[in-house]
């Protein structure tokens, strides 16, 4: 019997055990952060329910530093260990959605809600793989742990915790990323620019936000400045969306200050070519008027120097790998508050020949008047690459290629996934070729037809590899 046949009728049970999991916000909240809820207390109850799914399953099961779950099927005493990396967090559900985020659907054959590509589906598909080898009690020698973090959109606090408490395992992968293997990751790296914000004059920005997190695309920016001839802005704000199809906004006027709402297309900041950055449009429309001091500097960095320029050319930072591929950036976050401290967070992903420093240096050269500060954020990662001729690659490889009759070579991604965490780690799935990347974006989905058929794929790589 073929696999695919054979997870098939897991299907109904899975979906209802991954709506459990979607109608959990698991993202991060300072607000409820404690010992005992080291991410906020949606965080924990996540993982809580993880448990119970093992627990009603027969696993295994422990939790570290309440901030990673594992759950393990095999022998307890084996000396070797196939870990599956994933995280249950998820970012924030954004602006955009024509549903409830929290309420998963089924549409036309696709299952809607946040988590549905990053990474719920995924984690249930694995989680569903190892539960086929154990309700078919097949024997094993080396043990599968299926890891599950609670940081990875943010700063990776916590499998490196879990890591110093259970030790590194024998090899694994993440199903955080697409098929075929990706057995290279670029390094990724979030640079923050600090600075002042003094502005006066006939036109004044008394404040500008886009983006939440260094890792989206911004699909949202709101600013407020204060003007001689309100009509004017608004006039020319109109005009410029009509100039650009996939934009859109509106603006409103108080008293003498005009407030601009504009929107683009939120996106992955791993891959920014699919977004459109809201930020660096609205800043790109606002530096035609006659900004002074560090609201003119702020203006013209976003919205000329880094607008539209995901290659990062206009810092010198364009470059090509043979192997891994090109430099990218994603400008996620921009803040400017009159009279306050503004903040701009620059997200870089670059292949093996590139360093952090060479980034920051070039970043300096190119801030021109803009008085800011470079700094870089804590938790950034160096490129990560397995050799094709690793045991792991090829035996993943080979499965993917017999379930679905397609062998490809493994390549390089520019997210990041927790398998870089590993000497031995690639990413493996879930995302099909062809299939949408809808993560971090409004209206997140998956084909429901590939929970099963990501959890068939999974359950024959593990057997290979644990066997």
């Amino acid at each position: 019997m073929e696999w695919f046949e054979r997870t098939k009728p897991y299907e109904a049970d899975l979906i209802a055990d991954l709506n459990q999991i979607v109608k959990i916000p698991s993202i991060l909240d300072p607000n409820t952060q404690s010992d005992r809820t080291p991410f906020g207390v949606d965080m924990a109850r996540a993982l809580a329910k993880m448990e119970e799914l093992a627990a009603r399953d027969g696993f295994r099961y422990g939790r570290v530093d309440n901030m990673v779950t594992w759950i393990e099927y095999g022998p307890a005493d084996a000396a070797e260990t196939v870990a599956i990396l994933t995280h249950i967090d998820i970012v924030p559900a954004g602006e955009g959605w024509l549903r409830d985020p929290f309420k998963p659907e089924i549409l036309d054959g696709l299952y809607f809600g946040r988590g549905a590509a990053d990474m719920k589906a995924d984690l249930m598909s694995a989680y569903y793989a190892m539960k086929y080898l154990a309700d078919h009690e097949i024997t094993l020698t080396r043990k599968i742990r299926l890891i599950i973090g609670t940081d990875e959109e943010n700063g990776w606090r916590d499998l490196p915790r879990y890591f110093e408490v259970e030790g590194e395992p024998t090899m694994g992968f993440s199903p955080d990323g697409a098929f075929l293997v990706v057995n290279g990751e670029k390094a990724f790296q979030t640079v923050q620019l600090r600075f002042a914000n003094q502005t006066t004059g006939d036109y004044v920005l008394r404040r500008f936000i886009a983006g939440s997190r260094p890792n989206v695309v911004p699909g949202e920016a709101r600013a407020r400045v204060s003007v001689p001839n309100p009509a004017q802005v608004q006039n020319e704000f109109a005009t410029y969306l009509a100039q650009y199809p996939f934009l859109s906004g509106q603006s409103e006027v108080r008293d003498q200050e005009v407030r601009l709402l504009l929107k683009g297309v939120q996106a992955h900041g791993a891959y920014p070519q699919d977004g459109e950055n809201a930020g660096t449009y609205l800043a790109n429309f606002l530096r035609r008027f006659a900004f002074n001091a560090d609201a003119k500097t702020f203006l013209d960095f976003i919205g000329r120097v880094v607008h539209d320029d995901i290659g990062a050319e206009n810092l010198g930072l364009r470059y090509h790998d043979d192997v891994m591929g090109d430099l990218t950036l994603n400008v996620g976050v921009m803040r400017f508050s009159q009279n306050g401290q503004g903040t701009i967070l620059l997200n870089f992903r670059y292949p093996q020949g590139v360093n952090v420093q060479a980034v920051t240096t070039q970043v300096q050269r190119h801030l021109g008047d803009f008085a800011a500060t470079v700094e870089v954020w804590p938790g950034g990662m160096e490129p990560h690459l397995v050799p094709e001729t690793d045991e792991l690659v090829g035996t993943l490889s080979l499965v993917y290629a017999k379930q679905t009759g397609m062998y490809m070579n493994p390549r390089t991604s520019n997210g990041g996934s927790y398998a870089r965490l590993l000497k031995r780690g690639v990413a493996f799935g879930g995302q099909f070729p062809d299939v949408p990347v809808t993560s971090h974006q409004a209206n997140e989905s998956t084909p429901v037809a590939n929970l099963t058929r990501s959890m068939a794929i999974f359950a024959e790589s593990l057997l290979k590899l644990a066997k």
